[in-house]
């Protein structure tokens, strides 16, 4: 899609994530964009397809539906994508459009916009509420509407049966639509301006050696909120050349200290059990802490550090600033906030306090508050939150920001409606 439909780009840009069905040329059939996290795609590719499940919901006027979209790094709890569905909404009825073709061109990009791998790809409804005798009926839209279907996904999701597995439409690649063993080197400056980088980055799906990735991830998602100028990437001490964190981020009031700990995107990695996942998350967060709360010592202590950014010296004088501390692992666990809010009150020393975060909540956070002053004042308002009240889910903070951002798209569309001639 990437090569012959260039055109499509800049709207997959400006999608956060999710699925997406696209027109492509004259083709008379709708494509289907699935937009996620690299160990979804991956999961997809070892094991050449996933699931749509389309249970039968019910609501105080009717039997609905909404759609969960699952990638098996786990049998029993994989990657999952949840989407409401609306019968007002156009986006739901192409949705429910593709869910009723044969066969499907999908195409997989991360949340950089990289495409990945993209398959002609059957469709086989083992008995979905699509084809089953029960009347469905699509509800209205509504922020509210949406936020207790997600739930409502989210509960049936957990509690789902062998039946409901055997009831899945799958969605199982056939034909190769692209190369899937690719090499991606990325030279453009939106993702290479801030302070530190060599002007170019490299990826692949597989990453064995996650650090190199993931502070480039990071920055390209701070560059969406932040001037280049204000990102610094590896900053070094001058005195002994050491490394005191992963990002520093300064504005004339601020200093963000950022410090990411990931784990290699491998068909190892994703398939380890959940307990042991669960374990690594906790040891990186505990290591991302401590290694904030060190390099905020460190700085404070010097009163003007001097630093080095690749080979470049700069000063940093924290003492007019506020410094926040954000931790980044790969995955939270929505059983285990009293643990991380505990974590975050670590960071308490620090004068803006600290949170922790998961990498596809902060990508989802950037790409919605893409602005320095929508960025620093919903982190203020988590960390103030989980400092008084306990935790909550950054995706939570992200789903809320974006109804509203619906809300103002549907009150434009609805106004240019009732003046076509504009």
């Amino acid at each position: 899609m990437t090569v012959l439909y260039p055109e499509v780009k800049a709207q997959i840009s400006q999608f956060a994530g999710g699925l997406m069905p696209v027109r492509l040329g004259d083709d008379e059939q709708l494509s289907l964009v699935v937009k996620t996290q690299k160990e979804a795609i991956l999961a997809a590719q070892m094991h050449g397809l996933f699931a749509f499940y389309l249970p039968a919901l019910p609501s105080s006027s009717c039997t609905t539906t909404s759609l969960i979209s699952a990638f098996f790094d786990d049998d029993d709890e994989p990657l999952t994508i949840r989407t409401p569905l609306f019968g007002d909404d156009a986006f739901s009825q192409d949705i429910i459009e593709i869910l009723k073709y044969d066969e499907v061109s999908v195409y997989f990009f991360d949340e950089h916009n990289y495409e990945w791998m993209s398959f002609r790809t059957a469709l086989e409804d083992n008995g979905s509420c699509l084809i089953g005798g029960e009347d469905i009926y699509l509800l209205g839209y509504h922020p509210e509407t949406v936020k207790c279907v997600h739930t409502v996904l989210k509960d049936w999701f957990g509690a789902r049966t062998t039946e409901d597995d055997e009831r899945a439409i799958q969605a199982i690649f056939k034909e190769s639509l692209s190369p899937s063993d690719l090499f991606v080197l990325d030279v453009t400056p939106e993702m290479n301006g801030y302070q530190g980088g060599a002007g170019f980055r490299h990826d692949t799906l597989k990453r064995t050696d996650p650090g190199y990735h993931q502070e480039r991830d990071i920055s390209a998602c701070l560059s969406r909120a932040f001037e280049p100028g204000q990102i610094m990437m590896n900053p070094r001490r001058k005195d002994n050349h050491k490394e005191i964190l992963d990002h520093l981020v300064l504005t004339e009031e601020l200093a963000i200290l950022v410090q990411a700990k990931d784990s290699p995107t491998t068909e190892a990695g994703i398939t380890r059990t959940l307990q042991r996942k669960r374990l690594a998350t906790h040891s990186q967060i505990d290591a991302a802490i401590r290694q904030i709360n060190g390099a905020a010592r460190y700085l404070e202590r010097e009163g003007v550090a001097k630093l080095v950014v690749a080979g470049q010296d700069t000063d940093v004088d924290l003492s007019k600033r506020r410094v926040i501390g954000l931790a980044i692992v790969k995955e939270l666990f929505d059983d285990e906030g009293t643990a991380y809010a505990a974590a975050c009150a670590k960071m308490a020393g620090l004068s803006g306090g600290g949170i922790v975060m998961d990498y596809n909540s902060f990508h989802a956070f950037t790409h919605r508050f893409a602005s320095c002053d929508a960025f620093v004042q919903t982190l203020d308002k988590l960390i103030a939150h989980v400092r008084t009240h306990g935790w909550i889910r950054v995706k939570d903070e992200v789903f809320d920001g974006v109804l509203d951002w619906v809300e103002s798209m549907r009150a434009g569309r609805a106004a240019e409606s009732d003046h076509p001639d504009k």
